[in-house]
């Protein structure tokens, strides 16, 4: 039988954990805990894996930090057993997710998690989507949360601070984010953050996005685009000749996506930034200047790319674009003018990258009259790229 136990809060030690040490045959731990038992062994997930695997003849007590069903080695153990049909055992403890939210009084259903310990990008589907986001923290996240939150201010947030549960030590503080970047926490140590503000509509309204006049995606065809992107959550879109920044902002309040946007016009770079402060956008990035130097410096690999302008340099380099995108990925480019869809055809078929096309026309009635008023007709080039 294999009995997975939490440690719950503070030191690396058994202080905490609820059971008979002597009916355990093998005692697995982490590197970092202190015991004078003699038959633990410690290691990472990889080694108790094996382990267990070679030894299910045995009595095995497999130790991890907090709680085994809440970020640890016990849930990678646990999905490897039920895989292997082997028959296994829960002795539970206080994570600290529950520990802070009983501290703080906080409804776990108001909670999305968030781990960036041993990450460098937030999980878009589980930051700030409720009242409420726990996060799981290390030496680098302060930094990582300053990158994504670049478009949001400190009235947006309420942070509370939670350094060293289960030690002498322990503390809980009200902080702003430069808080955290000025003077680092102690380790171990976690986030609770609070959003104040209401989420907008996902397909935002072209009243609700500053943009000059013609320079913004229409709503509807902006629908078409994020479907025929397929976007899925925190998949890397590009976001080449960004305009008003239309379907980069909802990309994100929609499908939860990350962005490189690409605007060369300095007036309209500006518009785009506060247009993603009013409506919240996480973890975007905004390159003002000629998007076909720039998009050439940026180091990232898109899994999408969508190109709403950028002039005839960009409609030129779309064999180029087409080579960064990841494999298995889509790009797709919206022209209105025949001679910017011949161009974009034509450096397609003399790469030998397939594409398909499609046009998209509305016309809408006035009530008074129920004069037609057709718009401008979008053709729309989709490519995908083989894995």
């Amino acid at each position: 039988m294999v009995t997975i136990a939490g440690s719950g809060m503070g030191a690396y030690n058994f202080n905490n954990v609820a059971v008979d040490f002597s009916k355990y045959e093998m005692i697995f731990c982490d590197k970092n805990y202190e015991s004078d038992l003699p038959n633990v062994i410690k290691g990472g997930f990889k080694v108790v894996k094996e382990a267990i695997l070679a030894n299910l003849d045995k009595e095995i007590l497999y130790i991890v930090s907090g709680s085994p069903t809440f970020f640890s080695g016990g849930l990678l153990i646990i999905n490897v057993l039920k895989k292997q049909n082997i028959s296994f055992k829960i002795v539970d403890n206080t994570s600290s997710l529950s520990y802070m939210l009983a501290h703080e009084g906080v409804s776990l259903v108001k909670t999305g998690i968030c781990t960036l310990h041993g990450k460098s990008v937030v999980d878009l589907e589980g930051f700030l989507t409720k009242e409420y986001t726990f996060v799981i923290c290390d030496e680098d996240t302060p930094k990582v949360l300053q990158n994504a939150m670049k478009y949001l201010n400190d009235e947006d947030m309420s942070i509370t601070l939670g350094e060293q549960f289960g030690y002498e030590s322990e503390s809980f503080s009200n902080v702003t984010l430069d808080d955290i970047l000025n003077k680092p926490p102690r380790m171990p140590y976690c986030l609770l953050v609070r959003r104040n503000y209401k989420l907008l509509p996902n397909i935002s309204s072209e009243e609700s996005i500053e943009h000059e006049n013609g320079m913004i995606t229409k709503s509807y065809k902006r629908h078409v685009s994020l479907q025929n992107l397929e976007l899925q959550p925190n998949m890397l879109l590009w976001d080449v000749g960004a305009g008003s920044g239309s379907i980069s902002i909802d990309g994100y309040k929609r499908y939860k996506i990350r962005s490189v946007m690409f605007e060369k016009n300095v007036k309209r770079a500006k518009m785009i930034e506060n247009s993603l402060a009013k409506h919240k956008i996480i973890d975007t990035k905004l390159y003002i200047g000629e998007a076909s130097e720039d998009y050439k410096k940026e180091p990232s690999t898109p899994q999408r790319i969508f190109v709403g302008g950028g002039g005839d340099k960009v409609i030129s380099e779309l064999d180029y674009l087409y080579e960064r995108l990841a494999d298995g990925g889509i790009m797709v480019a919206n022209f209105v003018t025949l001679q910017h869809l011949t161009t974009a055809i034509n450096t397609l078929k003399k790469a030998g990258i397939a594409f398909d096309i499609k046009s998209i026309s509305l016309t809408s009635y006035k009530m008074s009259l129920l004069m037609p008023e057709p718009e401008r007709v979008m053709h729309q080039i989709i490519v995908r790229k083989e894995k």
